[in-house]
């Protein structure tokens, strides 16, 4: 409300806490946050990511900033084949893509967080089984929805109707950017206390998961 600068670092972003169960899983603070007038939410999907995140969070000026970070050890993504962690200052970007020929991609991998690993793991195999597919790291829906219409339609083309969104917390909202031909892989209840492989394997978060769900979606738009 009083539109002050102040920037909130929040960890233990997900299910991946495993043990420390529900109580510690935030499967709906994500979209309570983000439905917050003023805040903006930012969810890096590595260090670097990490990085580029805090120069948008300690350049703004006019409203607080929530860094969402995990607890999880997550490898530092391999900038040198996929796209520049700058790009997470505008919200979203193509982060990896494999157009095999085509002039676009048949679908859009959407992934926010840990889960942009798991995204890219599933392009990686729609990449070998032949598929044009595009995965796009979004940690921040305020910023990308501040870019210009010209830039959002690079990242998210409305010819490419065939998107699927994997984050492992709430889907509310995520249809924003999947659209009705869309579909939303995430956790619409509250977690459990398992060890996190075992978590998300159990509520869908996998790469045979994405997998299906892109191919039955590219599928659907195809009849």
């Amino acid at each position: 409300l009083m539109k002050l600068p102040v920037i909130y670092i929040g960890t233990h972003d997900s299910i991946g806490l495993g043990e420390d169960g529900p109580t510690h899983q935030p499967i709906e603070q994500l979209a309570m946050l983000r439905s917050t007038p003023n805040v903006r939410v930012i969810r890096p999907a590595d260090a670097t990511e990490t990085v580029e995140a805090w120069r948008a969070a300690v350049e703004r000026t006019d409203g607080p900033t929530v860094l969402a970070l995990s607890r999880q050890k997550l490898p530092v993504l391999d900038r040198s084949r996929l796209a520049p962690a700058s790009g997470t200052r505008r919200g979203a970007y193509t982060l990896y893509e494999h157009l095999g020929g085509s002039a676009l991609p048949s679908g859009i991998i959407l992934a926010t967080g840990s889960e942009v690993h798991l995204a890219l793991a599933a392009a990686q195999r729609l990449t070998e089984m032949g598929v044009a597919i595009r995965v796009v790291s979004m940690p921040s829906w305020e910023l990308f929805e501040a870019q210009s219409a010209e830039y959002r339609e690079s990242v998210l083309p409305r010819a490419v109707r065939a998107r699927v969104s994997v984050e492992a917390a709430a889907t509310f909202g995520w249809s924003r950017y999947t659209g009705d031909g869309g579909a939303n892989i995430g956790i619409d209840h509250f977690g459990a206390s398992a060890p996190a492989e075992q978590l998300y394997t159990e509520f869908g978060l996998t790469i045979d998961a994405v997998v299906e769900k892109m191919k039955s979606t590219i599928g659907a738009g195809d009849r």
